[in-house]
């Protein structure tokens, strides 16, 4: 988890790498194995926008609606692979046994 260094954000407890936000994300819904990214859905409106009345302009208003993952086909910047994050635990065992075996 990233430090808060922003003193505007002083109500902030922490901040997310997009990358781990996949992660979490990925241990939450027990995935395993393949690749994937970090999804954002937006909803985009238009309309009268201004700090008052007499200024008001022509404007766009843009929130994240919401947050999940998809499954990659091929890998980029920010995919994650499941099995390197949150490997079954019979993955663990055999990584673990390789380990002691090997010293």
């Amino acid at each position: 988890m990233q430090s808060n260094t922003n003193p505007q954000d002083s109500n902030m407890i922490g901040s997310h790498e997009l990358k781990e936000i996949t992660e979490l994300l990925i241990k939450h819904h027990g995935l395993h194995d393949g690749l994937y990214d970090l999804v954002l859905e937006f909803g985009v409106a238009i309309g009268a926008v201004g700090p008052a009345p007499d200024q008001i302009l022509p404007g766009v208003m843009v929130g994240v609606r919401r947050v999940g993952i998809a499954k990659a086909t091929t890998s980029g910047p920010n995919t994650i692979d499941a099995a390197k994050i949150n490997p079954t635990i019979s993955s663990k065992k055999i990584a673990a046994e390789k380990k002691t075996s090997s010293k």
